[in-house]
């Protein structure tokens, strides 16, 4: 009896000292809480004041709006747009709705605006890069990612191929359908540059019914025609330069120039200009 009483006093030592453990653990974990509670409403009340204090500062007034990027957005339009204005205080201008206000311009196709100390602000544009025209009812600027971006007008000074074949009734009833006509037609203007023809050349781009596509392309002497087709069309602009050569060897010239003849892909038909 007198062990078994020893060895019951020890098994409550141990569990009090156990218990008196997890107190200590407890208490512990709680005071460091309470501590970096207390570190994190001093630093948080401290950067409010500073906030305060600089917010309301002349030493951070703006003095200098910077661009960078501009081809055809004007500064002094985005200035109006964006409500930046110098002298106000760098901290207090609301740089993401003078972001927002700048993609209203039509030739903005992103703005990127950030503080810089003591008086600063930067902007950075990134404009729509045009690469042609689309008739679409009216005639409107297509960028070289194939984005329709704004309707053109004469001051813009655009001397770009016209891209036919469409109407806006089409546009709206197929528009990603027709997305990816426009993208082709892109390609196809890259392929000629590539194939050694001046993008100049180009006046119109036809998209033809079930996919393919005629060009109206000056030379030294008038507009010719040339139907493409819709598909090798690296291979068919080397056919183009060929038959040019051939006639030009002989004096003669093509009105047109038919390369689309699935039955017989390695001819071209031509119909000669009239002789003047």
């Amino acid at each position: 009896m007198t062990f078994k009483a020893l060895q019951m006093a020890q098994v409550r030592k141990v569990e009090a000292e156990r218990d008196r453990a997890a107190w200590r653990s407890m208490l512990g974990a709680a005071l460091r809480t309470l501590a970096a509670a207390a570190l994190s409403v001093a630093l948080s009340l401290g950067a409010w004041q500073a906030w305060r204090w600089a917010a309301a500062s002349d030493m951070f007034a703006v003095r200098e709006i910077r661009f960078t990027g501009l081809v055809r957005a004007r500064e002094a339009e985005l200035l109006r747009r964006s409500g930046l204005k110098i002298g106000e205080n760098l901290f207090r201008a609301d740089l993401a709705r003078a972001s927002r206000a700048m993609l209203a311009d039509p030739w903005v196709s992103s703005a990127r605006l950030e503080r810089r100390l003591p008086g600063e602000v930067r902007v950075r544009i990134a404009e729509h890069r045009p690469a042609a025209l689309v008739q679409l009812g009216g005639l409107y600027v297509l960028d070289d990612e194939g984005r329709l971006f704004k309707r053109a007008a004469a001051e813009d000074g655009l001397d770009l191929p016209i891209l036919t074949g469409l109407s806006r009734e089409a546009w709206v009833e197929r528009k990603p359908e027709l997305q990816l006509r426009l993208f082709s037609a892109l390609h196809l203007l890259d392929t000629w540059q590539a194939s050694g023809f001046p993008i100049a050349a180009i006046s119109e781009v036809r998209l033809d019914e079930g996919g393919g596509f005629t060009l109206f392309a000056h030379d030294a002497i008038g507009v010719q025609e040339v139907r493409l087709g819709s598909s090798d069309i690296a291979l068919k602009l080397q056919r183009l330069a060929q038959v040019r050569g051939v006639l030009a060897r002989r004096g003669e010239r093509a009105a047109r120039i038919d390369l689309d003849n699935p039955a017989r892909p390695d001819q071209a038909a031509a119909t000669l200009a009239d002789k003047r």
